[in-house]
């Protein structure tokens, strides 16, 4: 039998000590979330020398009980900081390849950043029933305006600038779903969260089509405009 090293024999005499797997299986979540409490200093962890995460069973019944963890307020920036950090480590990466994206200048993504930070603090804005929704609509219609301007610059067809705009919005709604995880948020009080986001952001979509149509009309001269699959389609105009 193996012996155990010093740094793995050091926390037993404060109790039983659990691998991530076996503290996931207790606490009835999955590893990444258990990953993010234990990051966010929500629940105490060791680490062996070799950089296991080692969980201490009387911390995570205490936890089940709900006497030592602590609850988030669902802040603006809470929600913020957790979509950019699934944008910056899932979103771009399956993106970066994609030749809509590829298809932006540097200028363009420069740009696009601005208002995709604008965009998200204000979808989580909405969450709020102290402000005026029409006005927050507005708001994020203007950015889905620009939004359209600029995929038609790059030259993306609308069903391309459509999926853009789906792959930069899903942190969003993704930040919404790991706080709920994370903080056991009923599950009716979630639907409605994700309900009204998902309707603003549709507001934004439809301004971002409406103005990514208009301007490739008037880039194409009112003659044609390629389509993703490489044919082209007339427009009205030219049609008399």
């Amino acid at each position: 039998m193996r012996r155990p090293s010093d740094s793995e024999a050091k926390p037993a005499p404060e109790g039983r000590w659990l691998t991530i797997e076996e503290a996931s299986r207790l606490l009835g979540v999955g590893q990444s979330t258990l990953r993010r409490w234990s990051d966010a200093g929500k629940i105490p962890v060791y680490r062996t020398a070799g950089g296991h995460r080692r969980f201490r069973e009387a911390d995570l019944l205490g936890l089940l009980r709900g006497d030592t963890r602590p609850r988030r307020r669902m802040s603006r920036k809470v929600l913020t900081d957790l979509s950019f950090a699934a944008y910056q480590s899932e979103t771009l990466n399956r993106v970066a390849s994609r030749p809509w994206y590829m298809a932006y200048g540097p200028e363009h993504r420069a740009e696009l950043r601005v208002l995709g930070r604008q965009l998200v603090e204000l979808a989580f804005r909405v969450l709020s029933r102290h402000e005026d929704r029409a006005q927050l609509v507005a708001a994020g219609r203007a950015i889905g305006s620009r939004y359209g301007e600029l995929s038609a610059e790059a030259k993306l067809s609308t069903v391309d600038a459509v999926e853009a705009f789906l792959a930069f919005r899903e942190p969003v709604l993704l930040a919404i779903e790991r706080f709920a995880e994370d903080e056991q948020i009923p599950a009716r009080r979630v639907f409605r969260l994700l309900t009204d986001v998902s309707h603003f952001l549709d507001e934004v979509l439809l301004a971002t089509v409406a103005a990514h149509i208009t301007a490739g009309s008037s880039t194409s001269g009112g003659k044609s405009a390629s389509t993703r699959d490489g044919s082209t389609v007339t427009s009205s105009a030219s049609r008399g």
